[in-house]
């Protein structure tokens, strides 16, 4: 083998398959990590996944101190405590998401103002 003998091509050569090598895993990786399911949505902080939430007041139930809320996505959430809250207004909310994809399982852990829109 003459390709070996020169002191110039064997440096390029072990460079090749060690590209080559790498390209390999990195397929084998995609093939096998990328094809799963996110499990959770959120950050773990040991005791459930959490995310943000930003919500928009829609409606405002003084006898049941309920507030009603509709994200970007048109999903409508409720929670209670109704005494500085203002139709339009916007909040956000800490949500737990059990460690499943679905929404409608999801909990509102903590809410807060987020201001209001004047446009």
């Amino acid at each position: 083998m003459d390709f070996f003998k020169d002191s110039n091509t064997k440096p390029f050569a072990i460079a090749i398959v060690i590209l080559l090598v790498a390209l390999m895993v990195f397929c084998l990786v995609c093939v096998f990590c990328l094809g799963e399911e996110p499990q959770n949505i959120g950050v773990n902080l040991g005791q459930g996944w959490y995310y943000p939430l930003t919500v928009q007041v829609v409606e405002l139930d003084r006898e049941t101190d309920t507030v009603a809320c509709v994200d970007g996505a048109g999903n409508c959430w409720e929670f209670y405590g109704v005494e500085d809250w203002q139709v339009d207004d916007f909040a956000s909310l800490l949500m737990d998401s059990k460690g499943t994809p679905s929404i409608y399982d999801d909990e509102i852990i903590i809410t807060r103002y987020a201001g209001t829109f004047e446009g």
